[in-house]
């Protein structure tokens, strides 16, 4: 900051100095060119007296006469040159030079003076006049540097507290009143500053107490629950009862990540580190969860993935997204949908595509902005944002790959497995490697900790 202001005020300087000096200089060198004529004008008007005397008088005229008026000038190498009418020459002082400064007269005996200033002697009164236009032209610029390196600092050092009490409230360090810096622009923004860090405290630390009350609040009802369903699926001798109560415990886990991420999430800075995450088991819970759903739409749900499809990521994030994907087509789409995983050695894509008419030209991809929502008028339009926002924390992305029909791809990077794509038969992800899972088929559930 202070370097800019150093600079164009030292620049503003440079240019006045420029714009009068310039000038101011022309004139003063036609000033001492006409104070040196005129003084040749005052030695020409002397020499005239003393030759026209002379000359009426009938007294010759000799050059002692004029060396003494030569000798008179002190500080002027002088030359007088008198021509007399009938073509003598008397001459006094020594030769001026080559292009020297003349002034010329003639007296009423008919005789020619001529009076020579060397050019030496001009230039040396006019380089006095240099000098002092380039002292004066150095004394501003200092003077103007001076003032400007003093303004400077003058605003930069209470920019410089503003910027590092910034630094400090958004890291919590904030301490202590603002000292007033004298420039009420910069005061005001501190003020200003301090009362909004004030209030964005008050409203992080409710939101940490919201979050804090809501994990209280929100887990002792789902460890009721999940203790019922333990209850129903230990001792019902019905096969589908126990069913459904395994189906629901995997959502009641699933729900308790999705409730422990929430809370967790305001509270680290840092993003969370995927691991390997195995897509045949994802898929297959969310063929579990939404085939309910679709059989009860009269549709399909298709999903056709590898035997082993491993991918770096995180699996509650994962599976939330997908779980996204296909609730949007079952929501807004129309016909079979189809989750197909295709990879290769060094990317896994997860394809979501159904049979509807798409999604509206008009949208394209703000289908992705908060608050946008497709033809049905219920969504929130949330869904898709945090979607893709939940994949890019872990290194992929979600994208929309066709919008007639409507086919989303999530991008994830392939992790090894038991089975590389490089040692499948055939190309790695075509049909013929992939395997559909049917609507409704039960995969083991995992133990579950209890805290």
């Amino acid at each position: 900051m202070w370097q800019r202001v150093l600079q164009a005020t030292i620049i503003t300087v440079v240019l006045v100095v420029l714009l009068l000096g310039i000038p101011l200089g022309w004139s003063w060198l036609q000033l001492a060119e006409q104070r040196l004529s005129a003084q040749a004008n005052g030695v020409l008007d002397e020499a005239r007296v003393v030759t026209e005397t002379q000359l009426a008088d009938d007294r010759p005229l000799d050059e002692a006469m004029l060396q003494a008026i030569v000798d008179q000038q002190t500080d002027l190498d002088i030359q007088i040159v008198v021509t007399l009418d009938d073509g003598d020459v008397v001459t006094a002082g020594e030769p001026p030079g080559p292009d020297p400064l003349f002034v010329t007269a003639y007296g009423s005996e008919q005789q020619q003076i001529v009076v020579n200033i060397p050019k030496s002697d001009v230039r040396a009164h006019t380089a006095s006049a240099w000098v002092l236009l380039v002292v004066a032209g150095l004394a501003a610029l200092s003077i103007g540097a001076s003032v400007a390196l003093w303004q400077a600092q003058r605003i930069s050092m209470p920019l410089a507290r503003l910027n590092r009490r910034a630094e400090e409230m958004g890291s919590g360090r904030a301490r202590g009143p603002w000292n007033t810096s004298g420039i009420s622009e910069i005061d005001d923004v501190a003020e200003e500053l301090i009362r909004s860090g004030a209030m964005l405290t008050e409203r992080l630390e409710a939101e940490s107490q919201l979050a804090s009350d809501a994990s209280h609040q929100l887990r002792t009802p789902l460890t009721a629950l999940s203790m019922r369903l333990d209850e129903i699926l230990a001792t019902s001798s019905e096969e589908w009862v126990r069913e459904e109560a395994r189906i629901s415990l995997e959502q009641i886990d699933r729900l308790t990540e999705v409730v422990h991420d929430l809370i967790n999430a305001p509270r680290s800075s840092s993003r969370r580190t995927p691991g390997v995450v195995e897509l045949r088991a994802v898929l297959t819970q969310q063929s579990e969860e939404w085939s309910p759903a679709y059989r009860r739409a009269q549709r399909e749900l298709r999903i056709q993935v590898p035997r082993s499809a491993a991918v770096w990521g995180s699996i509650g994030p994962l599976t939330q997204v997908i779980a996204t994907l296909i609730e949007n087509a079952l929501m807004h789409g129309d016909g079979r949908t189809t989750v197909k995983v295709r990879r290769n050695d060094h990317s896994t894509v997860i394809e979501v595509t159904d049979e509807g008419g798409g999604i509206d030209p008009d949208l394209g991809t703000r289908v992705f902005e908060r608050s946008v929502s497709g033809r049905s008028s219920s969504g929130t339009g949330v869904g898709l944002a945090l979607a893709r926002t939940l994949v890019e924390d872990d290194g992929g992305r979600l994208e929309l790959l066709t919008e007639t029909p409507a086919k989303f791809g999530v991008f994830l990077i392939t992790a090894p497995g038991e089975d590389s794509p490089g040692e499948q038969d055939g190309s790695a992800g075509n049909v013929g490697d992939l395997e559909t899972l049917p609507q409704g088929s039960v995969v083991r559930r995992r133990p579950r900790s209890r805290a």
